[in-house]
């Protein structure tokens, strides 16, 4: 993958180089090495960035997932949601959802409350000391997010972000096809 200088230690950079792959060229006619080299770098490219912030974020005792849900609740104007609805808002991991709750509660990061007006629905709302860590987290969280994008300049920035947009709308809209054509492919 081009960009791996300084990444010796990291044996994926080697592993997943395109010379690797461009055999696949002459043997599967779908192959297209723009198209490859992308997914590839954009999947490894994932994987470093969230390794890189699942360790800074484990040093509060929270995985990405778990921090992701305070971020939510904290979003939710005080008012919680119910799991379901933190389940399909969250943008990693969509891990046991209960269980990663049950953990945050212990924690007294987050409590669980009745939904006014049908108590079989329980909401999650961060508690003050939920809004405590994150505040703690936050200002570190955001100057490390500035630090690591410093090697783009901000219009590099708002294209990549676009392009990126555009691609996972693609993939969305192939989704929903593949689900009106009955595919799980």
């Amino acid at each position: 993958m081009s960009g791996s200088r300084g990444w010796e230690t990291d044996k994926r950079a080697s592993f997943y180089s395109l010379d690797r792959w461009l055999r696949h060229a002459r043997r599967y006619r779908g192959f297209h090495e723009p198209s490859v080299e992308l997914h590839l770098n954009l999947i490894y490219t994932y994987g470093v960035v969230a390794s890189h912030f699942a360790r800074r974020l484990s040093a509060k005792r929270l995985s990405l997932s778990a921090g992701n849900v305070l971020m939510i609740l904290r979003e939710s104007e005080n008012k919680g949601r119910p799991l379901h609805e933190i389940g399909e808002l969250l943008l990693v991991s969509r891990a046991n959802i209960t269980a990663l709750v049950d953990s945050l509660e212990r924690r007294g990061l987050l409590e669980r409350v009745g939904q006014e007006g049908d108590r079989r629905v329980r909401i999650a709302r961060i508690t003050k000391a939920g809004e405590a860590l994150l505040e703690s987290i936050l200002p570190g969280h955001y100057a490390e997010i500035r630090r690591i994008y410093t090697v783009m300049s901000s219009k590099e920035k708002i294209l990549l972000s676009r392009l990126l947009t555009k691609l996972r709308n693609n993939v969305q809209r192939s989704i929903e096809s593949d689900r009106e054509r009955g595919e799980n492919t």
